[in-house]
């Protein structure tokens, strides 16, 4: 009886130390990857319908491609485009078309550095979300080492009482005591949950992208290119119609349900290690999809050269 007492004891100190280290670990704090609220802007809405635009301006077709055209529009220089091509037609004045064409760069500057600006926002994000969930696997791997040690002491305390006691009833009680002492030490090892945290997000790119509505997250360019269909290799879907299909194919294993009621695409909650993987993983992906817009800029600058 004295052994199934200090099994007792000690799956319930085990039992305690598991119920502590799966305390939540508050951050309550906005990310300080947050850009200042003054530098993300105001949006403006920007035609999707580039069948009429490209129809309306067919004379840019003698200087640009439809990407180019494109890039145009989002950054809202049609006009300027128009007058710069009837410009070299009909002149011979260079320092005009210089400073026209200055003055078109220094817009496509701009648009490069707000493709900067959310990209360096994102692998920020990322780098901290890796950070934190090194952290919360660190606790895990210290938690699953305790209780295996609690499972062995267990296991060798009552195969030696079993050995000294020579009552029938009495080694069939330790056996029986140590037995279930030690599956619930063996069942709360292999408890996948562990540790989780709470994690606070008002701004969440990522549920911009799983929404597919922008409220002043990313800027209008941003929001445009990634939204339009001619962008895409195939055009039939935007890149981030695209993105997010991968995510509800590969990180919610196919059932958009799941994906609806993560946490990932809230204001915050409670983070376990899989969902951590997820939003590192998902951030990543959307890094990449920003930072591709680049490709389309250096099209357009090569074009109005």
């Amino acid at each position: 009886m004295r052994l199934i007492h200090i099994t007792s004891c000690l799956l319930f100190l085990t039992s305690c130390s598991a119920s502590k280290m799966s305390s939540q670990l508050q951050i309550t704090k906005e990310s300080y990857c947050n850009p200042p609220t003054d530098l993300i802007g105001v949006n403006h809405s920007i035609s999707h319908n580039m069948d009429s635009v490209l129809s309306a301006n067919r004379l840019l077709a003698e200087k640009f491609s439809i990407p180019g055209i494109i890039v145009l529009h989002a950054l809202d220089i049609i006009a300027e485009g128009n007058r710069l091509v009837q410009l070299q037609k009909d002149t011979t004045n260079n320092l005009a078309v210089f400073q026209l064409k200055q003055h078109i760069q220094s817009k496509v500057y701009l648009a490069n550095s707000e493709i900067d600006a959310i990209d360096a926002e994102l692998d920020c994000e990322g780098q901290r979300i890796d950070q934190i969930t090194q952290y919360v696997e660190a606790i895990n791997a210290k938690k699953t080492t305790r209780l295996t040690v609690g499972s062995i002491i267990i296991g060798a305390a009552t195969g030696i009482a079993g050995a000294l006691v020579s009552n029938d009833n009495w080694v069939k009680g330790i056996a029986i005591g140590g037995g279930i002492a030690g599956a619930g030490v063996s069942i709360a090892t292999l408890n996948p949950k562990g540790k989780k945290i709470e994690l606070v997000h008002k701004r969440n790119l990522l549920r911009t992208v799983w929404l597919q509505q922008n409220n002043n997250d990313l800027p209008s360019f941003l929001w445009f290119m990634l939204t339009e269909k001619r962008i895409s290799n195939t055009g039939d879907n935007s890149l981030l119609t695209n993105l997010k299909h991968r995510w509800v194919r590969f990180q919610f294993n196919g059932k958009e349900e799941e994906g609806n009621a993560s946490v990932n695409f809230k204001e915050g909650g409670i983070y376990r290690v899989d969902d951590l993987h997820d939003r590192s993983a998902m951030l990543n992906q959307l890094r990449v999809e920003v930072r591709s817009l680049e490709q389309y800029l250096h099209i357009f600058l090569r074009e109005l050269q």
